[in-house]
């Protein structure tokens, strides 16, 4: 297979992920999608430590969906290097539930991230997503301690 099939097969399935996962919120794909043991690089925020695994990326999921029901993400710019995937997103939706120990203010987010997936054999093994959690805070009417 050439490096431009290559290519446009690791786009497809990042596309997949976020058509069927964010904006389908059809978690299962997940399992078709990641490797079992595949590597995140990103910490939840609040967390001590970093997610780990399939099960993790699912409650990731799950935790928006709670919090914004109607959430949906739109791919501003998606490009593939080899085996590697970048993602610019928005991610928007009303907070209609509870998200991380927030009861639900009716607020509207427009949330920009990025996100970086490493594929091997069709799947992601390595992942790493920043978003603009200030942004989401103040979107939510709350305030961050500035200790």
């Amino acid at each position: 297979m050439s490096t431009i099939e290559s290519e446009a097969e690791n786009r497809a399935v990042v596309r997949r992920e976020i058509d069927e996962a964010w904006n389908g919120d059809d978690l299962d794909v997940l399992d078709e999608l990641y490797a079992e043991s595949v590597v995140v690089g990103t910490k939840r925020t609040g967390s001590e430590g970093p997610l780990v695994g399939r099960e993790d990326i699912k409650s990731v999921h799950a935790e928006w969906d709670e919090g914004f029901p109607d959430a949906s993400a739109e791919v501003n710019e998606l490009a593939a290097d080899g085996d590697v995937v970048f993602v610019w997103w928005t991610l928007r939706g009303t907070h209609r539930g509870t998200f991380r120990g927030v009861e639900p203010t009716g607020n509207e987010i427009a949330v920009d991230g990025f996100s970086f997936r490493r594929l091997r054999d069709g799947r992601v093994v390595e992942l790493k997503d920043a978003a603009s959690m200030a942004t989401l805070v103040e979107q939510l009417g709350l305030e961050l301690p500035l200790g």
